[in-house]
């Protein structure tokens, strides 16, 4: 059996069990672009095309592949749904951090908004809409995408929402505290607050130097004179060849070094798209110019993304990090773990299950450049 078909046999087992009467064609060809987009590791749909089987030339296997996307019948929420409700089975009763973030695609023609889970250094796909708007994102695009993970996470026991400074503060703090979630969403450094004095002040003409940190309680953005909202402002940690920049966090919840801290997780989204562009799939050079399509392919690549986690986790738990991982510390985050142990999988042996089955766990971080015996607590990698 070639490698193609075990993934087909693989993937095709998880979703014929949750989606059993979903037409076999449109189910099919679902997961044919799962299998190409995971043999070709490319969304380019000649990529994908080349591990289809069949008779049919190569642009008949396009046609194929172009009729499924356009297909007003593949309702990418609807069938994801029950994939991530079983997933987040694991994540009742905890508190969970859900982030919004954007990306870019084809040429910045298309925008990509995701709502993900922060889940060991990296972010789960919750739900996610295209758009082909620019700059700040109206909280009207996501918000029935904000209160449908807001059901999918209804039995979770809090949930903490945080954002860039692309989104416009106060509209998504208020749907936030409607959908009762704790927010931290980052403004603009030009942002004008006001005191309980009343005296106006930009946030970048407080005298916050690098290095320092405030917390401000009980003052209103002049934007919005009716809404009052607690800060926490501190300085980033500068990139090689960037300055540092002041960080100002909006939050509902008790401003403090830990709300700053919790905000970092913010980034776990940002690494995620890197792993789904050039860490894989090389999302953003999709040459998809309709939302409806791109938005049909997203949700072949969420099911691969789970798979991926499923077996970085593996990799993990049954301590075979070293099959695929030469360093003496683990330097690769779970997704590269998967990656990895899938790509070696397709080349030596046999495709593992696709259950789609995760659960949280504390993940210590990557230490790049450790050298061999530093501590015992950084060669823990899996903590229940």
């Amino acid at each position: 059996m070639s490698s193609s078909k075990e993934v087909y046999t693989q993937v095709a087992a998880k979703l014929q069990a949750v989606h059993p009467n979903l037409h076999w064609r449109r189910l099919g060809n679902w997961i044919w672009i799962i299998v190409g987009l995971i043999q070709g590791q490319s969304v380019h749909l000649s990529q994908l095309a080349l591990h289809i089987p069949g008779k049919a030339k190569e642009a008949g296997r396009i046609a194929r592949i172009r009729r499924w996307l356009a297909n007003d019948a593949i309702k990418p929420r609807e069938l994801y749904d029950p994939l991530i409700r079983e997933v987040l089975q694991s994540w009742k009763q905890r508190e969970v951090t859900i982030m919004l973030d954007g990306c870019f695609i084809r040429h910045k023609t298309l925008q990509m908004l995701r709502l993900s889970l922060s889940h060991c250094f990296r972010a789960l796909p919750l739900a996610w809409e295209v758009v082909t708007s620019k700059g700040n994102v109206e909280v009207e695009v996501c918000a029935q995408m904000l209160r449908y993970v807001a059901g999918l996470l209804a039995h979770t026991k809090r949930v903490t929402f945080l954002a860039d400074r692309g989104f416009r503060a106060r509209e998504w703090a208020k749907l936030c505290v409607a959908l009762r979630w704790r927010y931290m969403i980052r403004l603009a450094n030009t942002t004008l607050i006001t005191f309980a004095d009343g005296r106006q002040v930009a946030l970048d003409q407080l005298g916050i130097k690098p290095g320092q940190r405030r917390y401000l309680t009980n003052v209103r953005l002049c934007q919005e004179a009716d809404w009052r909202c607690q800060l926490a402002i501190t300085w980033t940690t500068p990139k090689p060849g960037e300055p540092a920049e002041l960080c100002a966090i909006m939050t509902n919840w008790v401003p403090s070094k830990w709300v700053l801290n919790h905000y970092l997780r913010r980034m776990h989204i940002e690494e995620s798209f890197r792993d789904e562009k050039s860490g894989s799939f090389d999302l953003h050079h999709s040459h998809l110019r309709d939302p409806q399509r791109l938005n049909a392919l997203l949700l072949a690549i969420a099911v691969s993304v789970l798979w991926i986690y499923e077996l970085g986790e593996q990799v993990l738990r049954e301590d075979k990090r070293a099959d695929i991982d030469p360093a003496y510390e683990r330097q690769l985050s779970v997704f590269q773990l998967g990656w990895r142990m899938l790509r070696r999988a397709l080349s030596c042996f046999g495709v593992p299950a696709c259950t789609l089955r995760l659960r949280p766990f504390q993940l210590a971080p990557v230490y790049r450049g450790a050298k061999p015996g530093a501590s015992q607590a950084s060669r823990r990698s899996l903590k229940p």
